[in-house]
């Protein structure tokens, strides 16, 4: 994914993956809208913080008799994503849009015959306005600003709630609970806005003004890859009820890595007489395997 003058493209190498043209524009239209079934999913998600936070008995629209209707939206969000690319943006031979394309590559030295590709283009060479693109643009921004709103409302309710909550907590304990849910809903605010939101609302906007701006080209896909391990991070980070067993956890593994460790150095050490009685006393066959293979390397 990339802009390029005044359009933005994604492309992929159906040669080297030996898959028809057809096939990978399908999927690349695919994988652009699982974009729009991402935002809205966060915005369900600040939606019930907030009902949670609320605590006036909304959370009943999340039970099973509503469940549907919850999962459903993110769905037509990405339908919405993926039918505003299948009527805006053509990818077929002749188009303006592969046109347009194909003079970058052929400025490359690249075989356009070698790529697949759908993308946008807002002005053709002679400077005259794409208003397809431009309508294609106006839909996409429409999509992103009705979950922006959504979460960026919900998530202000949310921090007005747990702000009321630092001041009359009921002990300590609350006031310290709520304190690291306050961090942790700041940050999970933060997170989609500067990840999602703010990248790809520059990489459609940027070529209407003919802006190439190639370190977000190569960034912006890394980051819709790696959101979804990102987002949670907050959470855990924050939240003693996630960090500590985390924590333990890690340090559980790092101890066992480094007893283990301990037992080979222990062995390598002893004499060739107490060996044996080691290996029976505090190895498995296995043990006694590598640490045999071990000793006989040495020897040698």
């Amino acid at each position: 994914m990339f802009t390029y003058g005044s359009g933005y493209f994604m492309i992929i190498d159906v040669k080297k993956r030996g898959i028809p043209p057809e096939v990978a524009v399908f999927f690349m239209k695919v994988l652009c809208g699982c974009f729009g079934v991402t935002i809205y999913g966060i915005a369900i998600h600040f939606v019930y913080r907030f009902f949670a936070l609320e605590r006036k008995g909304k959370l009943k629209y999340f039970e099973i008799n509503y469940l549907a209707l919850w999962f459903v939206i993110p769905v037509v969000g990405g339908f919405s994503w993926y039918i505003t690319i299948e009527i805006f943006f053509e990818s077929g031979s002749g188009s303006l849009e592969t046109e347009y394309l194909r003079n970058m590559f052929n400025k490359s030295n690249l075989n356009f015959a070698d790529f697949a590709s759908i993308g946008g283009v807002y002005y053709s060479t002679n400077n005259s306005v794409n208003w397809r693109s431009i309508s294609g643009y106006s839909c996409f921004v429409s999509i992103m600003v009705i979950a922006f709103i959504i979460i960026v409302v919900a998530g202000w309710k949310s921090w007005k709630i747990v702000s009321k909550l630092l001041e009359h907590g009921e002990s300590d304990f609350s006031r310290k609970l709520q304190m690291q849910l306050y961090k942790a809903l700041v940050a999970q605010t933060i997170i989609p806005i500067t990840l999602l939101f703010i990248p790809f609302g520059v990489l459609f906007t940027i070529p209407l003004f003919n802006i190439d701006w190639q370190i977000l080209n190569r960034i912006i896909v890394w980051i819709f890859a790696f959101y979804p391990v990102i987002d949670p991070l907050p959470i855990i980070y924050f939240v003693d009820y996630y960090r500590i067993p985390v924590i333990g956890l890690l340090n559980f593994f790092r101890e066992k890595s480094l007893t283990k460790a301990y037992r080979r150095v222990q062995v390598q050490n002893q004499p060739d007489w107490c060996r044996e009685k080691l290996f029976g006393e505090h190895c498995s066959k296995l043990e006694k395997i590598q640490y045999t293979s071990i000793f006989n390397k040495k020897k040698f």
